[in-house]
């Protein structure tokens, strides 16, 4: 009965420690996902932009050689 005991306050004082370094660092790993999803759509964006330029560059490149 006393390794049960040992082990249940061991278990219970872990998930208090957890629970408040989690607590605590919640928000800055919020914080951080919420940059690395700015910045991908910061590159997506640019990436579509890049894609539509070309389009159109290319089409007015090919008239101007054929005329």
């Amino acid at each position: 009965m006393r390794t049960f005991a040992a082990v249940f306050a061991g278990g219970a004082i872990g998930l208090l420690i957890l629970k408040l370094v989690l607590s605590l660092l919640g928000p800055l790993l919020g914080i951080m996902l919420g940059l690395l999803a700015l910045a991908f759509k910061v590159i997506l964006f640019a990436a579509v932009a890049y894609f539509i330029y070309a389009l159109i560059r290319g089409k007015k490149r090919d008239e101007a050689e054929v005329a």
